[in-house]
């Protein structure tokens, strides 16, 4: 019974490092990459290095594909407003959501993908969110047309 646990408990770690490692830009690191992963995973807070900066999931518990899925979507909201390797405040914002600084200047204010899971919405539905979301300068871009 022993031997089983523990080459569970193995298998969890194999996951975890491998999502981890594909998110490795995202986190900063491979050890924020395997705490957050583990953290999503377990719904439980964590602390990302080196500022300290607090996650706390809203979602509870998540399956691994449930923290893959998280991981992706946050990263795309990023990348969407011209950020490729966020600090720990940013990947914060795009999970759980609030005002995030863009390096153009503007100040978006984002949902968080872990925060619309929280509300019962679908992945392919936070996704399409994701698309249809106004960037500041595309809304600036409209505010100089032409009538």
């Amino acid at each position: 019974m022993m031997r089983r646990a523990v080459a569970l408990s193995q298998d969890q770690d194999t996951v975890a490092i491998k999502i981890a490692l594909a998110f490795t830009p995202l986190t900063g690191s491979v050890d924020n990459g395997i705490a957050l992963v583990h953290a999503l995973r377990d719904g439980v807070s964590v602390r990302l290095m080196p500022s300290l900066t607090a996650i706390t999931p809203p979602t509870g518990r998540m399956s691994w594909h449930d923290v893959k899925m998280a991981l992706m979507l946050a990263r795309y909201a990023l990348q969407r407003h011209g950020i490729a390797h966020p600090s720990s405040v940013q990947l914060r914002t795009a999970l759980t959501g609030g005002e995030l600084a863009t390096p153009s200047g503007d100040v978006e204010v984002l949902r968080g993908v872990l925060a619309m899971r929280a509300e019962g919405m679908h992945w392919g539905r936070i996704a399409a969110e994701r698309f249809r979301q106004p960037l500041a300068s595309d809304r600036a871009m409209e505010g100089r047309a032409a009538p």
